[in-house]
């Protein structure tokens, strides 16, 4: 399959659609009127389910399934849920109001991506190693229980992975505007 089509029906592309939809969403319900914000609340809680189920959709891309893909999700979906999480608590109050809870929101954005992302790797992983090593696939074959059991457990250090690297993520962010000054 030609490389370009995994670029373009790839995650980054997904997950900018997906980026821009909700952008478009906030635009639509950017009253801060109490409906307007029942509804943004719902969208931030659902953005997460949302985002992981597009990404790893791609997932079913020809010539997509490698272990660089699996990276370039992860990458992928961090940005368009920070992002997008920024976007939707941006509309719950109106400007110069003050503080609103918003980190909280960013908060449950992350730690949902973290808790849902870290199955759906442990799933995409399994499915990639089956694919390249047939011992393995051979294996989870032979071995259902056990082999599913063993995805389910392997999230958890995943997990572990993923909320260690988003916190130096989130450090080095914080970190350079300090960086930068004189």
């Amino acid at each position: 399959m030609n490389r370009l089509l995994t670029f373009l029906v790839g995650p980054e592309s997904v997950l900018t659609g997906l980026t821009l939809v909700v952008y478009w969403f906030c635009a639509r319900h950017g009253s801060y009127a109490s409906r307007d914000v029942t509804i943004l609340e719902r969208t931030l809680w659902l953005l997460p389910f949302v985002a992981i189920a597009l990404a790893y959709a791609t997932f079913l891309v020809p010539g997509a399934r490698s272990w660089s893909w699996l990276v370039r999700v992860n990458i992928a979906l961090l940005i368009a849920l920070v992002v997008g999480s920024v976007r939707i608590i941006d509309g719950f109050k109106e400007p110069g109001t003050g503080p609103n809870g918003g980190a909280i929101g960013l908060l449950v954005v992350i730690c949902l991506w973290i808790l849902v992302g870290s199955l759906a790797n442990s799933i995409a992983a399994a499915f990639l190693l089956a694919e390249h090593r047939p011992a393995w696939a051979q294996w989870f074959r032979e071995r259902k229980i056990l082999g599913g059991l063993l995805i389910v457990v392997s999230a958890v250090p995943m997990a572990f992975a993923m909320s260690t690297l988003t916190g130096v993520a989130a450090g080095i962010y914080a970190s350079l505007p300090r960086f930068f000054q004189r």
